[in-house]
């Protein structure tokens, strides 16, 4: 039994050690990152940075941090569409960010493709707190009501009271509520529903360069719009005030 504990002692200490040497591996990179940001002397060294910061996503570290510097290394670099991009997932973990809003605003004035904003969803105005918490924040709020909830029914079943039970079940309906937001949240950070144009491209009326363009003009750097399907490597989307099209993968980012 003792080498049985000791054996289980060292795994978790052996798993501790590696997990904080991951997060420590990955805040040197983030330091990097913004080290290369700050000392910037040129265009390629703002793309440097983005590069490193987009590592970080790509191992799953994803939170507010690095989504806004990412935001602010594009848009040094003069990649609007990669900008408002990142600048959006950032609004998902830092809703309340005063900074945040007015680099995004500055990033979709200055993007040569800018369109009209899309219709908020309806989703949004019946979940009307939506937008004031942030990604973390929405989850937290739900176990913490399904949590009073689970304990005022046990307090319920202890006490024998009729009105606890009552209100048990109003603090899990609503933390039923709360988890639809919470999973509509998680939905817009792992499978996007939005994207952006990152370079000038043709939109198509059907997945091959054969069809005719869906629109007059190429869309520009930043032109954003909501995606309706996808099939290999094509997105087809809605563009908001000139219609449908498809375009291919690369040309966009989510």
């Amino acid at each position: 039994m003792k080498r049985l504990a000791g054996l289980a002692a060292f795994v978790l200490f052996s798993f501790a050690c590696a997990s904080a040497g991951e997060a420590g591996s990955r805040e040197r990179v983030f330091v990097q990152a913004l080290e290369k940001f700050d000392n910037a002397k040129g265009v390629q060294d703002y793309k440097d940075s983005a590069a490193l910061l987009e590592g970080l996503l790509q191992d799953g570290y994803q939170n507010g941090a690095v989504y806004y510097n990412l935001g602010n290394a594009h848009m040094r670099a003069g990649q609007y569409g990669y900008a408002i991009a990142a600048y959006r997932k950032a609004k998902l973990f830092r809703p309340r960010d005063a900074y945040l809003d007015a680099n995004l605003r500055q990033a979709l004035m200055e993007a040569p493709g800018h369109l009209p904003e899309s219709a908020t969803p309806w989703w949004k105005n019946v979940l009307f707190w939506s937008g004031w918490l942030s990604y973390p924040e929405k989850f937290w709020l739900v176990a913490a009501w399904f949590g009073s909830g689970a304990i005022l029914a046990c307090l319920a079943l202890l006490l024998r009271r009729g009105r606890l039970y009552w209100a048990s079940g109003a603090l899990v309906a609503v933390a039923l509520v709360l988890s639809i937001d919470a999973a509509l949240a998680y939905s817009e950070v792992n499978y996007a529903r939005r994207a952006v144009v990152v370079q000038e491209s043709v939109a198509r009326k059907g997945m091959g360069t054969n069809y005719e363009p869906a629109f007059d003009k190429p869309l520009k750097d930043g032109a954003e719009f909501t995606i309706i399907d996808r099939s290999g490597p094509w997105v087809f989307g809605h563009f908001e005030g000139i219609g449908d099209g498809w375009l291919r993968r690369e040309a966009i980012a989510e």
